[in-house]
């Protein structure tokens, strides 16, 4: 999801912000829509933040909300509509979409080195996510952000993202995925996902299934329990 000249897989470029923007421009589209119309299935970001609010059950306000990889924000400006947070942390490696997301609300733009949320506290964040980031990248990388996101939840808040799990690979995405050469796709195992956070503190709250070129990904809902 990011713009640069680094070797390591966790932050090689992904969108350009430039080109993506002036293809919506040329469409005629909002960004977070033309991005849906080519990558998954029209209003399909709305769909999937509508079923994470719905299983957070937050309300209308929260006190700081922290996302990993917003790249166009399409996810970000509905969450922050709908939750008005104090302080909405960003990590975000390129430098791109970063220029891009500034007029976001109390945006607070986090250092990001690709694996780390090294900036944000322990226990600081009502409601830590991701979208469309550990579908692609390297699974030891998903693992560090899973122990991040837990770290930096506190108690009673939420932990959302999606990842490819074995859920999703039915025959015709395998199909599909195999004769287009879909090798950008990582898969990370669900029960064993499920069972690292429970390890942390984090109950599964539910699921939703979310449409990828050619197949699904499935995003997961966690709630950090209080301590014992």
């Amino acid at each position: 999801m990011t713009h640069g000249r680094s070797t390591d897989p966790a932050i090689q470029p992904f969108l350009s912000a430039r080109r993506t923007i002036a293809g919506a421009n040329r469409a005629g589209l909002p960004l977070g829509e033309y991005i849906d119309r080519f990558s998954a299935e029209p209003g399909s970001t709305g769909v999937a933040v509508e079923a994470m609010l719905r299983l957070c059950d937050f309300g209308d306000h929260v006190s700081r909300i922290c996302e990993i990889g917003p790249g166009s924000g399409r996810y970000a400006e509905p969450v922050i509509a709908a939750l008005r947070p104090d302080a909405y942390e960003i990590y975000e490696t390129a430098p791109d979409w970063i220029r891009y997301l500034q007029s976001l609300p109390n945006l607070v733009t986090r250092p990001a080195d690709g694996h780390t949320l090294a900036a944000t506290g322990s226990e600081t964040v009502d409601l830590v996510h991701s979208h469309k980031l550990f579908t692609y990248v390297p699974f030891v990388t998903t693992v560090g952000y899973l122990e991040e996101m837990a770290r930096v939840v506190r108690p009673g808040g939420i932990v959302a993202f999606d990842i490819v799990t074995e859920d999703c690979m039915d025959e015709q995405a395998t199909r599909t995925w195999v004769s287009e050469s879909a090798a950008i796709y990582m898969v990370t195992p669900r029960a064993w996902t499920i069972d690292l956070l429970a390890e942390r503190g984090l109950t599964l709250l539910g699921q939703h299934f979310e449409p990828l070129s050619g197949g699904r990904t499935e995003l997961l809902v966690f709630r950090k329990q209080p301590s014992s």
